[in-house]
């Protein structure tokens, strides 16, 4: 008989959660330990993906933005940095993700699932052959986060006006001169969102006694800011992003505010 070889399950905030790990298939994410075969789960860097992105409803934005997940959200789940750089490599060389600059900082980036960032394009954008190219080339073939020039016109074979028609249908966005990122459409309503609730969410426990909250005491809060994307978002964000440190105490995961 052939041995399965088992996985952990990462653990997500305690809570029972269940994602769809596989077409057809689903697991759960909870505090008990468990083991599970390695062919019904995926690695733990796309299990962690497919739970954050079911953390939001695109409907709450009228389907204007993609489900986006920030890189350091990932590492709010799964501990080991670099077992997760190595396992969104490979999902990027599979073309199952995209993965695009966000924010004013060149370290912020953010993963869109492949499929998921097709249908919001076309959903955007419907009917343009220039959008389709882009789709079926650069982004089918490109692992990048930016294009170049040289291969948007030898590789791709877009004209200097197609480039110019992505420009202005938010596709891409310069970088400098000569090379452009790679953009979602409609990010900036993302960002918005995002923006306001992080500085709330912070703000919050700037506020507190010591500058530390229970975590239970902050998903108890009512905070207009956050309820788009939703709480657990949102401290996946500030805790991935080292905002604050989480540290279990006799009391539940208490939250304090980096120095």
């Amino acid at each position: 008989m052939k041995m399965k070889r088992s996985r952990r399950v990462p653990d997500v905030f305690k809570k029972k959660r269940k994602i769809a790990a596989t077409a057809g298939q689903q697991s759960d994410w909870g505090s008990n330990d468990c083991s599970i075969s390695n062919q019904d789960l995926p690695n733990d860097t796309k299990a962690a993906l497919l739970y954050i992105k079911t953390l939001y409803h695109i409907e709450s934005f009228d389907s204007r933005i993609p489900h986006i997940i920030l890189k350091h959200q990932v590492y709010g789940v799964v501990r080991n940095k670099t077992l997760v750089d190595r396992q969104l490599g490979q999902l990027k060389e599979k073309k199952e993700i995209k993965m695009f600059k966000l924010g004013a900082t060149i370290d912020e980036y953010c993963i869109v699932f492949t499929e998921d960032y097709k249908q919001h394009v076309l959903r955007q954008l419907p009917g343009n052959p220039v959008v389709d190219k882009f789709l079926e080339t650069a982004v089918e073939k490109c692992c990048d986060v930016s294009l170049n020039k040289a291969a948007m016109i030898d590789e791709f074979l877009f004209t200097d006006d197609e480039i110019t028609q992505l420009v202005n249908a938010g596709l891409l966005t310069v970088r400098d001169i000569g090379s452009w990122w790679m953009a979602i459409p409609g990010a900036g309503i993302f960002m918005k969102s995002f923006t306001k609730g992080r500085e709330t969410l912070l703000r919050t426990i700037r506020k507190a006694k010591y500058q530390e909250i229970l975590q239970q005491e902050l998903e108890e809060r009512k905070l207009i800011a956050v309820k788009k994307l939703g709480m657990t978002y949102h401290m996946l964000d500030i805790i991935g992003a080292e905002f604050v440190t989480r540290i279990q105490t006799t009391s539940g995961w208490l939250l304090r505010l980096s120095e």
